[in-house]
């Protein structure tokens, strides 16, 4: 395929977005690594946004949902994984904003609850250390680990008594 036109880099562009939604700036690092120039690559990348084919906003928000559905994870790492692909700052924010607008706590709570299934086995402290561990690698706060540990430490503690 010859690499110096935008037709070129168009066609090229939208055989990556039929495998799946990416957002711009993986596209122009996909084209430019292919051997298109830049300024192909911007035009390609203009056209298929006009055409509704390359949509960053979408692909922020599809994606966060997904991923969230998938692996829950808080904001910090979802902010972190949205730049890597690169999202911009503004888009950022307006997604962990839409998606957390009631919290991050049933996020967490799920996470939780996938971890904890796995640790059955050991005593409540251990447990608990590893859940806490795995929920800050996951980008939960730390006021929002705590809030669930100390729940749960109830709910246990509770279950003992009426046991």
């Amino acid at each position: 395929m010859k690499r110096d036109s935008p037709g070129a880099a168009y066609r090229a562009a939208a055989i990556l977005l039929a495998a799946r939604d990416r957002t711009r700036a993986e596209l122009l690092r996909l084209l430019t690594a292919k051997g298109f120039s830049r300024a192909d690559s911007e035009v390609a990348l203009d056209r298929l946004n006009e055409e509704g084919y390359l949509d960053d906003r979408r692909f922020a928000h599809t994606w966060a949902r997904s991923r969230l559905r998938t692996k829950p994870v808080g904001p910090h790492r979802l902010r972190q994984e949205l730049e890597a692909k690169g999202v911009e700052d503004d888009l950022v924010r307006e997604v962990i904003k839409d998606i957390y607008e009631e919290g991050e706590e049933a996020a967490a709570q799920r996470a939780m609850a996938r971890k904890l299934s796995g640790l059955a086995h050991l005593p409540a402290p251990s447990r608990a250390g590893r859940v806490a561990r795995f929920l800050k690698r996951r980008g939960f706060s730390t006021e929002v680990i705590r809030r669930l540990l100390r729940e749960g430490r109830q709910v246990q503690q509770s279950n003992e008594c009426s046991g």
